[in-house]
């Protein structure tokens, strides 16, 4: 743990200080731009990688999280408010638009009920993120929320740190075998008997949506699952979600071991998971 733990300390002292508070307008359908009121903030997780800045007012603060997926393949952008809501999620379509076009994105709404919070969460590719790096400006639309306009600034360095910070978790969880210790017993656990028809999501199969997916998951070195991320998603984001809070809830897991036989930390990708309503 001690390499992910130094690197958060100094990825948040650094995003303090190289990434300042600049930003400019850029000409959009979708309201006002909101400025900035936060400096970028990337943190070195001990499971994931991801840049938060604070927009709009501070009173009432909208705050931009891009995470990138392990594999590099992916990103989801969150917006979050600080708002009560339904703990319940409901799936959506919308977009994403750095300035070049709206990019159509699948949009996940939910609550964090505890923290009274109200986040949607939008997923692009890899490539299409690549269009942040020049941009001025993002505008996000979906139908269960207000359209939002977020000035950006610092893109290309921000967008290298987090490849950086993706590369460094890649190693530390040895996932595609970049790690310094090989596992010569991967991790062993079963991930499809745990799900049953009591977790299907009352939205999906009242809307009959079905969808097959496919999930990474990081083993640690007790067995537990650390993180669990889409790797292939179903295009249907309720299932997805739920897909990972079935698995780290249930599944049990005996973690990877190096030739010595001593247990190292480790990535697993699950088989692919299919829901279907029977009848």
């Amino acid at each position: 743990m001690g390499l992910r733990k130094f690197c958060a300390s100094i990825g948040l002292w650094t995003a303090a200080t190289a990434l300042p508070a600049i930003g400019h307008a850029a000409p959009n359908d979708a309201g006002p731009v909101l400025q900035p009121i936060k400096p970028w903030v990337v943190d070195y997780a001990d499971a994931q990688c991801a840049a938060g800045r604070d927009f709009g007012e501070v009173a009432k603060p909208i705050t931009l999280v891009i995470r990138p997926m392990p594999k590099g393949d992916t990103y989801e952008l969150q917006l979050i408010r600080k708002k009560p809501a339904a703990a319940s999620a409901e799936e959506d379509q919308g977009s994403v638009d750095f300035g070049t076009g709206p990019i159509a994105a699948s949009v996940l709404h939910f609550g964090n009920v505890a923290e009274k919070l109200d986040i949607f969460q939008f997923r692009i590719t890899a490539t299409q993120m690549e269009q942040a790096r020049p941009a001025s400006a993002v505008t996000f639309r979906n139908a269960h929320g207000p359209d939002v306009s977020l000035s950006l600034s610092s893109m290309q360095a921000l967008l290298t740190r987090l490849a950086e910070c993706n590369s460094d978790l890649q190693r530390y969880w040895n996932i595609d075998n970049k790690g310094p210790v090989k596992a010569s017993q991967p991790s062993r656990g079963d991930v499809r008997r745990v799900f049953t028809s009591d977790y299907y999501p009352a939205d999906a199969l009242s809307a009959q949506d079905e969808g097959t997916a496919q999930f990474l998951l990081l083993i640690d070195t007790s067995g537990k699952i650390a993180s669990c991320f889409v790797l292939k998603p179903s295009g249907v984001p309720l299932l997805d979600a739920m897909g990972c809070q079935v698995i780290r809830k249930r599944a049990k897991f005996t973690p990877a071991r190096d030739a010595a036989g001593n247990p190292v930390r480790d990535s697993y990708v699950t088989p692919p998971i299919s829901w279907r309503i029977a009848g």
